[in-house]
């Protein structure tokens, strides 16, 4: 969907939930000293400006990673260990001017030797896209590929790929009814001939796409569990609201008061990394308690 742009939410509480998992799941792949294959199937453009215009717009960003900022800096002492490096990062990121979306941890994280490929449909920002990752200095030699291409189709086309040690990010827009099928029968079919791979599928929380969010990771689930009745699948959530929290209103009524329809996100994902569920496990409850909208959050964490 072009219509989509991700500047209006980068850094809200999706945003950590994803990158979170994200840079566990980097860093357990450099634990080998082999290399990798990577894709982001949905990477915007990279780097994020959180004092423009969109995302002073949406306020998003304050009431996400923002205000995560100023209550580890406060606080430092009640934060727990395993954030520390996804803090840091973002930390050294602002200072240079930027906030990192997913290819930005990618490329920096990104072992030698592995391989980086990032699909971005909106010509807008597929070309800002290239541009930032330029910005992004990496010492080590790694093959980025990025595609002007539609993620979904460029993720079945290319898998599996030579280095089949590897996962992949799936976070599309849901914007409309039919990512949710999309993404399923997609990973599905990519699941099939790169069994052996993790995948990370990020999905939003809303109330008016409840059926079709369940529907999207029953697919999953039963088409995996079917292949290898022993395929691990990790469900994670973190809720910043109540699923009723949301209230329709008119244009007029909702300008600085109603609550987004976005109570919460979660990750879904196959072959999970080992270690991934008490990684959260021991960073979930610091992030409700940090992030929550009048002590209504709440998390979840298992395996399926």
């Amino acid at each position: 969907m072009l219509s989509y742009l991700h500047g209006f939410h980068a850094g809200n509480h999706a945003d950590i939930l994803k990158h979170l998992c994200l840079l566990y799941t980097i860093q357990y792949f450099n634990k080998k000293d082999k290399p990798y294959s990577v894709f982001d199937t949905h990477s915007g453009r990279g780097l994020y400006d959180l004092q423009d215009e969109k995302a002073l717009k949406t306020g998003e960003a304050a009431r996400g990673i923002g205000k995560l900022l100023e209550a580890s800096e406060t606080f430092p002492e009640s934060v727990p260990q395993e954030l520390y490096e996804y803090l840091n990062f973002v930390k050294k990121s602002l200072k240079e001017g930027f906030y990192p979306g997913s290819p930005a941890i990618e490329k920096f994280f990104l072992k030698e030797k592995s391989n980086l490929f990032l699909t971005e449909l909106h010509k807008t920002e597929f070309e800002a896209l290239g541009h930032n990752l330029k910005k992004i200095e990496k010492n080590t030699e790694c093959l980025v590929k990025i595609e002007n291409k539609d993620g979904f189709a460029f993720l079945k086309a290319s898998t599996p790929p030579d280095i089949k040690r590897g996962f992949i990010l799936c976070d599309p827009s849901y914007e409309e009814k039919s990512d949710y099928e999309n993404a399923s029968s997609i990973l599905v079919d990519v699941h099939k001939k790169w069994c052996g791979a993790t995948i990370l599928l990020w999905y939003p929380l809303l109330q008016n796409r409840a059926d079709d969010i369940e529907n999207m990771k029953q697919r999953i689930l039963a088409y995996a569990k079917k292949q290898n009745a022993n395929t691990e699948i990790l469900n994670a959530k973190l809720c910043i609201d109540t699923e009723d929290s949301h209230v329709e209103t008119s244009l007029k009524e909702a300008i600085g008061s109603a609550k987004p329809r976005l109570y919460g996100s979660g990750m879904f994902v196959v072959n999970p990394c080992w270690g991934l569920k008490e990684h959260l496990e021991k960073c979930l409850p610091y992030l409700t308690r940090i992030l929550q909208s009048e002590q209504n959050g709440s998390w979840a964490v298992s395996l399926l």
